[in-house]
């Protein structure tokens, strides 16, 4: 009977499953899959082979709790940016792995144990006791998530809290308003400077909002000033590039001048030699002249070195020129970026301020209500979601209380107040709708419809 020997890569893996278990504890089945959002946080176990010593080493520097960003990318030292957006955990510890191979230059790929640590939030609002940004728990729904934000919002007799928080919200929304105004004449300029262009126009939107003529002068000014200092770099590269050119061209003529000495002395030497083999010359005269065209020689080969030099500078300083002006570009596009997404959360910034600022009339219109139908509790409720998708736009959901949540969701609570017919869900046309940003009709104007109230309150 012959003995089975089994391959080394394979007890390597079956050591490496033994080692995860022990570092991560993993068990076989999980309940649920998640895909990752930014402000997930993940916890990192690295370990490596190493065949020197047949044993698995930790790699303790890597290990940690590590969180994605708002771009979805996970920042690991070695690995560097590692994309983690819509990825499940499998999948980024295998993009990890690789990256670390890669940038460390390993023969093979690191094991990587990977797992969420902790979940990004959901946002609760609306019509609910305390809103706000609430941990999320697996298999939360919406109903779960307005528990633990105390509730649906419930009459009360002192309501000195809707004013405090009317006030607040007021702030709260003019301060996003004059953010995301800010930011979106700072994107109109960032865009013109990387089209080249020497002004920008005001962005539609923006055209006859208040001290809107004032901000576009201090971006303007600003543009100009990069633009200065940006020309002045140029020129400096432009002079450095001038100056060798004409050292080229300097060499090149007394490379050319010197050629024309050495013919002169390589022929005179050949009238010495001839004489001197005549007897009519001393071989004095002969080593003077092979002395000068050996020096000429010499001069003619430094001078050639000097000119190799002279273009290679030449070469370097147009060469400086251009990196300037990519160095310029890449960095506009990269505050262009992130200029992008603080538009985008300035925009859901307004909408909460929004739904915040509703709460000044919810008493006059709960008044009504408890009029026609007594108890808050007997109103028709909507909830809706708003949820970012894997390519960073938002799409708003129609939901109920059984619908189940993802991390990063904000749930808005609202009440019909239409209770002489029978209530019915919204339109389907409202049920999915997406944007680059989010924009104030998701905030308010599906609200102006009849019937719609969405209030907040707090303890």
């Amino acid at each position: 009977m012959q003995s089975t020997v089994l391959p080394d890569r394979f007890i390597s893996a079956a050591l490496a499953l033994l080692v995860f278990c022990c570092l991560t504890g993993c068990s076989v089945a999980r309940a649920q899959t998640f895909t990752l959002v930014p402000e997930d946080k993940v916890r990192l176990r690295v370990v490596e082979w190493r065949s020197t010593d047949s044993r698995y080493a930790s790699w303790e520097a890597l290990d940690g709790v590590y969180t994605i960003d708002d771009t979805g990318d996970l920042s690991i030292p070695i690995a560097g940016h590692v994309q983690a957006s819509g990825k499940t955990t499998e999948e980024l510890a295998d993009a990890i792995a690789s990256a670390l191979a890669e940038k460390a230059e390993l023969p093979g790929k690191p094991y990587i144990a990977l797992e969420i640590a902790e979940h990004a939030p959901v946002f609760v609002t609306g019509t609910v006791q305390t809103p706000g940004r609430y941990p999320f728990e697996p298999r939360m729904t919406v109903m779960k998530a307005i528990s633990i934000a105390g509730g649906f919002l419930r009459e009360r007799e002192d309501n000195t809290y809707f004013e405090r928080d009317r006030i607040q919200a007021a702030g709260a929304y003019r301060t996003a308003v004059l953010n995301r105004r800010d930011l979106l004449m700072r994107q109109a300029r960032l865009r013109a400077e990387i089209a080249g262009e020497q002004s920008f126009e005001i962005p539609t939107e923006l055209v006859g909002t208040p001290d809107v003529d004032k901000l576009k002068a201090q971006e303007l000014n600003l543009m100009r000033l990069r633009r200065v200092d940006i020309d002045s770099q140029i020129a400096a590269a432009n002079d450095l590039t001038r100056l060798y050119g004409q050292q080229v061209e300097s060499l090149e003529a007394k490379i050319s001048s010197q050629k024309r000495q050495i013919d002169l002395a390589q022929k005179e030497l050949d009238n010495v030699n001839s004489l001197v083999s005549k007897g009519l010359v001393s071989n004095s005269r002969q080593v003077s002249v092979d002395r000068w065209v050996a020096d000429a020689q010499g001069t003619l080969i430094d001078l050639e070195v000097a000119l190799t030099t002279a273009r290679q500078g030449l070469s370097e300083a147009n060469r400086s020129k251009i990196n300037i002006v990519n160095r310029q570009n890449s960095e506009n596009q990269e505050l262009l970026n992130q200029v992008n997404l603080a538009i985008g959360r300035a925009a859901i910034d307004i909408q909460v301020a929004q739904l915040l600022g509703e709460q000044a009339g919810y008493d006059a219109q709960l008044a009504q209500m408890n009029m026609e139908a007594p108890g808050v509790g007997r109103a028709q409720k909507n909830y809706r979601i708003m949820r970012r998708n894997n390519d960073g736009t938002y799409s708003n959901i129609v939901a109920d209380e059984q619908t189940a949540l993802l991390p990063h969701d904000l749930v808005e609570v609202g009440l019909d107040t239409n209770l002489q017919a029978p209530t019915s869900p919204l339109q389907p046309a409202l049920q999915t709708q997406s944007s680059t940003v989010p924009s104030s009709d998701i905030a308010g104007d599906d609200r102006a419809s009849r019937g719609w109230i969405s209030q907040t309150g707090s303890n």
